[in-house]
């Protein structure tokens, strides 16, 4: 015979769920679609997490990122995209899918998006082979398009336009008034060496970007892993808004 109590805390339970967790399961898949459509179709959040882009963006900025631009990816259709409104140009600031990151297979695909979503794009599934989290995104600025020529010598970019004779300076050409950080090479390291600050005129293919942070000596950047591709571009980043007081158009 069931006890009254035993009655009453199963219908507690049962109206608790009815009543509470059921419309907020429904709220957070709802919240969690909509997240999903709006930051792949649209707009989204991205947090700089290294000083590569010193002076002009700091660890920890956040930023807005227009996920539109460059044709936004259609949730749950893999990396199907819209058409891009525009192809990147030289000086602008891109958040892309790093290098050194592998798509998971199912299940762990599927979670991706659910992972970051919970943790508010800190978290991953992803790890590298000694368990450590794998940045799946970074930020760099478009310095070169198909067609140009681009060499470095000093951490400068020099860009020899397709039909040009000439190179010319990056900041003279991209327009883009930016700041970028060089240092003197060590004694003996030569220019020649990795990560130094010159670079061998290297002409770019069809659908092919040079991509470099504004640090130059501290930047993994097509300079290490060569040219990307524009179908590695998550958005264009449009606007800092944390610290306030440095927010701004980028």
């Amino acid at each position: 015979m069931v006890s009254p109590y035993e009655r009453y805390s199963s219908g507690l339970a049962t109206r608790f769920g009815r009543g509470f967790l059921f419309p907020l399961l429904k709220i957070l898949l709802i919240a969690f679609l909509l997240y999903l459509f709006i930051s792949r179709l649209f707009i989204t959040s991205f947090q700089v997490d290294s000083g590569s882009m010193q002076p002009g963006l700091e660890p920890k900025d956040r930023l807005l990122v227009s996920t539109l631009v460059y044709g936004g990816r259609i949730p749950f259709l893999g990396q199907l995209r819209l058409p891009a409104l525009r192809p990147p140009a030289r000086g602008e600031v891109v958040v892309l899918q790093s290098p050194a990151y592998v798509r998971p297979a199912f299940p762990w695909s599927a979670l991706e998006p659910v992972v970051r979503f919970l943790s508010l794009q800190r978290g991953s599934v992803v790890r590298d082979h000694t368990g450590r989290l794998t940045p799946r995104y970074m930020i760099k600025r478009v310095i070169a398009v198909p067609g140009d020529t681009v060499r470095l010598s000093q951490y400068v970019a020099y860009i020899k336009t397709a039909g040009s004779a000439d190179f010319v300076p990056e900041q003279e050409l991209l327009g883009s008034a930016y700041a970028i950080r060089t240092e003197k090479l060590p004694d003996g390291w030569s220019e020649e060496m990795p990560f130094s600050g010159g670079l061998e005129p290297l002409t770019l293919g069809a659908g092919q970007y040079f991509v470099l942070g504004d640090n130059r000596p501290d930047s993994s950047d097509s300079r290490s892993w060569g040219p990307v591709e524009s179908d590695r571009f998550l958005g264009k980043a449009v606007f800092r808004y944390w610290p306030a007081a440095r927010g701004g158009r980028l």
